[in-house]
C-alpha cells in the first residue's frame, strides 16, 4: 500500500461491513486515538435515517465514535438502526455509560470494550472495574469482547503496512465514506461523498496511512 494515496490494487478491495461514527465526542482524551480528528461532528437522527436508505446490506455494522454513548440522543439513533440490514451489530466503546444504557445492549450482538490500564497511557482512566460490572450483569449483549489498550509507537519513520485496512470495512463520518475502518476519525482522512454506491466509491478514497498508528509493520 502507498501511504497516503489509494491503494495499487483498489479493484481488489471489497468492503462487507461499515464503521459508523456516530461523535467524536469522547470522555477521555487518548494522545494515540485514532479518533483524534480536528473535526467536530455528531450524528443527527435524520441523517441515521438517510444513511440507513442508501447503506444495503452488510456483515458487521459498527457504532463506533469517540465514545458513541455520549451521543445525546443515543436512544433515538438506536431506535433508526435497529431497522437496519445487517448480519452483527457491533458497539465499541469504553464502557463508562453502557450501564446508563443497558436496556439497549440487548440489541447487539457484540459490545466491544477497550480496557484500559497504568500501561495505555499516564492521562487515561483505568476502567477495570466498569468492565467487571458489566461482564457481571445480565440480559445484556449477546457478547462482550474485552480489547486490551496499550500505548501504540507512532514512529514515521516505522511506518509499513497496515493491519486492518483490507480487513473490509469502509467507514462513515459527517456524511462521508472512508476506505478503511479508522481513516474517518482522523483529520488527515479524504472521503467522498455518501450514497448508495459506496462500496464503490471508499475502493478510491486516499487513504492516510503516514499519519495511522495503525499502519506499522507488525
Amino acid at each position: 500500500m502507498l501511504r497516503g494515496y489509494i491503494w495499487q490494487n483498489d479493484m481488489e478491495r471489497k468492503f462487507h461491513s461499515l464503521s459508523l461514527y456516530v461523535t467524536t465526542a469522547c470522555n477521555f482524551h487518548c494522545s494515540f486515538c485514532c479518533a483524534g480528528t480536528a473535526m467536530k461532528a455528531t450524528i443527527t437522527p435524520r441523517e441515521v435515517i438517510e444513511l440507513g436508505k442508501h447503506l444495503g446490506h452488510v456483515k458487521e455494522l459498527i457504532i463506533t465514535g469517540g465514545e458513541p454513548t455520549l451521543h445525546k440522543h443515543f436512544p433515538a439513533l438506536m431506535e433508526e438502526i435497529i431497522k437496519f440490514d445487517y448480519d452483527k451489530l457491533i458497539l465499541a466503546t469504553n464502557g463508562f455509560r453502557v450501564m446508563k444504557y443497558w436496556k439497549l445492549m440487548k440489541h447487539f450482538d457484540e459490545v466491544r470494550i477497550s480496557h484500559y490500564t497504568k500501561d495505555s497511557g499516564p492521562e487515561i482512566t483505568d476502567n477495570t472495574d466498569t468492565i467487571e460490572e458489566i461482564l457481571l450483569a445480565q440480559g445484556g449483549p449477546k457478547r462482550v469482547v474485552v480489547q486490551p489498550i496499550t500505548l501504540t509507537d507512532n514512529d514515521p519513520d516505522k511506518k509499513g503496512v497496515c493491519g486492518r485496512a483490507n480487513n473490509g470495512i469502509a467507514s462513515y463520518f459527517n456524511g462521508k465514506i472512508y476506505g478503511c475502518c479508522v481513516a474517518a476519525g482522523m483529520s488527515e482522512g479524504m472521503g467522498v461523498p455518501f450514497d448508495s454506491d459506496w462500496r464503490q466509491k471508499a475502493k478510491y478514497d486516499t487513504l492516510p496511512c503516514y499519519a495511522c498508528v495503525f499502519a506499522t509493520e507488525r
